[in-house]
């Protein structure tokens, strides 16, 4: 039984055709040395620099979303308004202004609401595979 005091054994060669190999601390990248993640965390002028076209980005799809959500509601009321024969029709007994008002603008908005999801997901995902490409996913 070797004694705790004496120096470990040398392991010698390793056997023909394999390599010895030996884990270097100072080599192995760990989270904080990735560019991009501390620059986020530290909010470094980097970190903006990184974050700046994201928002930007949202933004604009923000405000396209909301202009075509408003076009398309501030759409029939401007010619029910220029068109007074619009006013007048009835679909089974009920005005087609309320019809059109009350039940039309619905779907629209759950498509606009379906359309702002889908592209904010891509738009986060795309900045995250930037910003840490080693969790990127492989189904994105």
């Amino acid at each position: 039984m070797p004694d705790p005091g004496d120096p470990a054994p040398d392991l010698g060669d390793p056997a023909p055709g394999r390599q010895r190999v030996v884990w270097r601390p100072d080599h192995v990248p760990v989270q904080h040395d990735i560019p991009g993640l501390s620059d986020l965390r530290e909010d470094t002028s980097y970190g903006r620099l990184l974050v700046r076209p994201f928002v930007r980005a949202q933004l604009g799809l923000s405000l396209v979303c909301l202009t075509f959500a408003l076009a398309v509601t501030v759409s029939f009321p401007v010619i029910a308004a220029m068109v007074p024969s619009v006013t007048r029709i009835t679909v089974a007994g009920l005005p087609l202004t309320l019809i059109v008002l009350g039940f039309a603008f619905y779907p629209v908005f759950l498509v606009v609401g379906w359309f702002y999801n889908r592209q904010a997901r891509q738009l986060e995902a795309r900045f995250t595979s930037l910003v840490d490409p080693a969790s990127r996913r492989p189904d994105v």
